[in-house]
């Protein structure tokens, strides 16, 4: 064979054409180092403009948003190559999000009956009632000024209250300055709780109208409280809110179908928790071993 002219010619067009390889191999694009901006990314970028500003792009403006774009995909390619998106709380859970976003865009609820509405605003009743509005004064004692007399001194100023002809009388010249209001018109429990803390507005809740209570606590000291009075809105009806319990079992819906997903997500994995804290941890409600 060494002497056969085609084996020669062969071994000839294998050593000029790795030659030629060798001498051109850096001119070969490499798909890693290239960035396309093609109709998709170009329909994207005119799409998001003409979202935000109600008009489309000008040819500068285009040019001004494609090189936008090549900057941030060249920043982000290097950060993933120096590893910028490992172990990154903020990545960890927008890839999360995004994923969730994508679960609930691709799960597909059913129109549901009127039975099963009118089933879902019984069991949420309670959310759809409209809530009491209390209208109240208050006398503030500061026990950082009267100390452990604070209590007793709520006691007599109740009784001076109470003998006036009109028990709010002068209210605010009772008691100790005090940095919000003396007196609160309409206001929710939830809207009380705010101001004064969640234990302060329950017990203002249960307050009866027309009379002094007290001494009641809050975290700013000791207050004697005047309901004035109590404004209570009918139970809800399902007529009346239809459509919202509509949007709600919607809502609800997505959300279970989302949480049957990431269940099934989780038998693909086995969950290991290395040294634990005192006590039993628990995931997706099952206490580890």
């Amino acid at each position: 064979m060494l002497k056969e002219p085609l084996f020669h010619f062969l071994i000839l067009g294998l050593l000029i054409y790795g030659g030629y390889a060798w001498l051109h191999r850096g001119d070969a694009p490499d798909e890693e180092q290239t960035i396309r901006v093609g109709p998709g990314e170009l329909g994207w970028l005119r799409t998001s403009f003409e979202t935000r500003w109600q008009r489309g792009p000008t040819p500068a403006e285009l040019q001004g948003l494609v090189d936008e774009y090549v900057r941030e995909t060249v920043l982000y390619r290097e950060a993933l190559t120096m590893g910028l998106d490992q172990n990154d709380i903020i990545v960890r859970r927008r890839l999360a999000q995004k994923l969730e976003f994508l679960i609930e865009d691709l799960a597909e609820v059913s129109t549901p009956t009127d039975e099963e509405l009118e089933a879902y605003f019984e069991a949420h009743r309670a959310s759809y009632r409209e809530p009491d509005r209390i209208t109240f004064s208050h006398v503030f004692l500061d026990p950082d000024r009267r100390g452990e007399a604070a209590l007793e001194d709520a006691s007599e100023i109740r009784a001076t209250l109470e003998a006036q002809a009109d028990p709010t009388q002068g209210v605010s010249d009772f008691g100790d300055p005090f940095m919000l209001q003396s007196y609160y018109p309409e206001r929710t429990e939830a809207e009380i709780a705010k101001l004064f803390g969640r234990d302060f507005g329950a017990r203002i809740a249960e307050l009866g109208e027309g009379r002094w209570h007290g001494p009641v606590l809050s975290g700013y000291g000791v207050h004697l409280v005047y309901v004035h009075e109590i404004q209570s809105f009918p139970q809800p009806t399902f007529g009346d809110f239809r459509e919202q319990v509509k949007d709600d079992w919607t809502a609800a819906k997505r959300q279970e179908l989302n949480d049957e997903y990431v269940t099934r997500l989780l038998e693909k994995y086995e969950v290991v928790i290395e040294e634990p804290a005192e006590g039993q941890i628990s995931v997706e409600g099952e206490a580890s071993p």
